[in-house]
């Protein structure tokens, strides 16, 4: 394969020299300890003269990849995940493009072919040694690299019978002895499934031919673009990110300690505006963390992407109150990294949507849109974002919400049918009658207070004569999709968090009470019967209460006096759980002493 052609020098021109892309060499240390090289060209000089629309290559969506995998679980295909090493280099470079290997690289590349290169090596200004060469094949870091291999690929394929869903670029099927074979790929990672074995064996035979020693993993579990997706349990794809979470919490600048029972607590929405903002490096910390959370909650972990969304209207002037509510985030995760996506289909035929809005949540007065869509066991689709117009009533919130999700809605209708897969009921599920009745008739009905809604909401009502879509109400405590609207808190949190991720809520309960109980024989100081303290009713606003902790829980042998406040109920003369304030703060001195 001809990656190269060098180029003699003195023949090049001044705006040729000048416009050469440098060269760059990347180096990673695998997990088994072997150190992979990667050569690329440093392309971006190249976006002075190259629009986006000419570079920019199409990948997979999300929600095609969860369809699919409902899918495949729902028909017990075979899946196989691939990765196509130095795909870009299977693509030719129909460009004039110009590459510059300079210094240490150059003197590397002589070394490794003199009698190709050595004649063509010269020097610059400073008399380091530089090499120009042609480049034959979309080498990494090129802007149109990605694109061209696209094109290439969907060439290959496409000769082979297989046909391009209209809905989604990077999706082909194609029906191999009476049942489909569906293909998804992100750039050069590709998901094949197929009820038949040796169809899948023989694609992958075709992809070696063409790609060489290609990666492949077989059997009931694979990873894919950062996820976990076990097929092991019939009829159901398990999505999980446990590894992924843990790196999180780990790179996060503090250690996380504990665990916390919900993502969110009441007031995530509420802010300070005479907070104390964060230093530009814990900014910018707090900044990477809310993208790695956003990345998570878009795939394996839907039940903190409430927290998120809010979390990224933070990033650019974030304050300490905000480091408080990643931390708890944070906390959450810390107490549930086994937990995962569960998907399971019930009937193809028909696709059930839960969309609700929270009215003027957000200190601007803006609402929040939740919508999530089931197949059957979890959600395939989850949506939680802050609203771009403000409303004026919870029903107009409400519509604003179900024009958010409208492209997601007709998407996934389009998509499925595309597989084949006839859609006989698109079900929207609202608990707001009011928003229902304007969507079925429009300004019909409408008086001088909804005559200010701009008219592109109503393409909602057009969208339902024409039968696309389906409008039908449902009591707000079977509204699952108000968990992606607002911070939920106790066993509410609990039950919508199992409809939204697939699981069984008493399986899920029992799992995090051990998981509790372990962290809390972990953590907990053994509690010591020689710390006494006295219960005592206080009649002003405070009174401070000694008790002596034990010299041997002292580092240095000493024995040290605690001192509590004890607060009465608005100076009333008694204690608020007088128990419950002297032990906690107690423990938590003898916690303080003692480490």
């Amino acid at each position: 394969m001809s990656v190269f052609t060098p180029m003699d020098p003195t023949k090049l021109t001044k705006q040729e020299r000048a416009a050469a892309l440098a060269s760059l060499i990347f180096l990673k240390q695998k997990k088994d300890g072997t150190v992979k090289a990667r050569t690329c060209a440093d392309g971006r000089k190249q976006r002075e003269s190259t629009a986006e629309e000419e570079a920019a290559s199409p990948t997979v969506s999300m929600e095609s990849i969860f369809m699919s995998c409902v899918i495949e679980a729902s028909e017990g295909r075979g899946v196989r995940v691939i990765d196509l090493p130095g795909a870009f280099l299977h693509a030719d470079c129909p460009d004039h493009v110009i590459m510059r290997f300079h210094c240490r690289l150059a003197e590397l590349m002589v070394l490794a072919a003199p009698q190709i290169y050595r004649k063509y090596i010269t020097t610059d200004a400073k008399g380091e040694p530089v090499l120009f060469v042609k480049l034959q094949k979309a080498l990494y870091g090129m802007l149109k690299s990605a694109l061209l291999f696209y094109k290439n690929l969907l060439t290959d394929l496409v000769a082979q019978g297989f046909t391009v869903n209209p809905y989604d670029p990077c999706v082909v099927t194609k029906t191999v002895r009476g049942t489909q074979m569906t293909i998804c790929w992100h750039v050069d990672d590709l998901k094949l499934s197929h009820k038949r074995e040796i169809e899948l064996k023989r694609m992958e035979d075709w992809l070696r031919s063409i790609y060489g020693n290609i990666s492949v993993s077989r059997g009931d579990r694979h990873t894919y673009l950062g996820m976990d997706l076990d097929y092991s349990e019939k009829g159901k794809c398990k999505v999980s990110m446990e590894g992924y979470t843990k790196e999180i919490i780990d790179s996060f600048p503090e250690v996380i300690r504990g665990t916390s029972a919900t993502p969110a607590a009441d007031h995530l929405f509420k802010t300070r505006e005479n907070g104390k903002k964060l230093p530009e490096e814990q900014a910018a910390a707090f900044h990477r963390t809310t993208a790695q959370l956003l990345f998570l909650g878009g795939r394996a972990r839907r039940d903190i992407q409430t927290a998120v969304a809010f979390l990224t209207t933070r990033v650019k002037v974030p304050d300490e109150d905000d480091w408080g509510k990643l931390k708890r985030v944070l906390k959450y995760l810390n107490g549930t990294m086994d937990m995962g996506l569960h998907l399971s289909v019930e009937n193809l035929g028909i696709v059930r949507w839960y969309v609700d809005a929270s009215y003027a949540t957000h200190e601007d007065c803006k609402g929040h849109t939740g919508a999530m869509m089931t197949l059957g066991g979890g959600a395939a689709i989850s949506i939680s974002r802050k609203q771009k117009t403000n409303a004026r009533s919870s029903t107009e919130a409400e519509l604003i919400g179900v024009y958010d999700a409208l492209p997601s809605i007709l998407h996934a209708r389009y998509f499925l049918e595309a597989l084949g897969y006839k859609v006989n009921q698109n079900v929207v599920y609202q608990d707001n009658k009011s928003s229902i009745t304007l969507e079925k008739h429009g300004r019909a009905i409408g008086s001088k207070r909804t005559k200010h809604i701009k008219v592109r909401y109503f393409f909602i009502k057009d969208v339902i004569e024409q039968g696309e879509v389906e409008i039908e109400h449902c009591p707000t405590k079977m509204m699952w999709s108000d968990i992606l609207t607002k911070p939920k808190q106790g066993r509410e949190f609990v039950e919508m968090r199992a409809k939204l991720l697939g699981h069984d809520v008493d399986e899920r309960q029992n799992k995090a009470k051990l998981m509790r109980d372990k962290s809390r024989t972990n953590s907990v100081t053994p509690r010591d019967d020689s710390l006494r303290s006295p219960r005592r009713c206080v009649g002003g606003h405070a009174e401070t209460i000694e008790a002596e902790v034990p010299a041997k829980r002292h580092k240095k042998g000493l024995a040290r006096k605690l001192h509590v406040e004890v607060r009465s109920r608005a100076g009333k003369g008694r204690l608020l759980e007088p128990h419950k304030q002297l032990v906690m703060g107690l423990t938590r001195g003898v916690r303080a002493v003692a480490e």
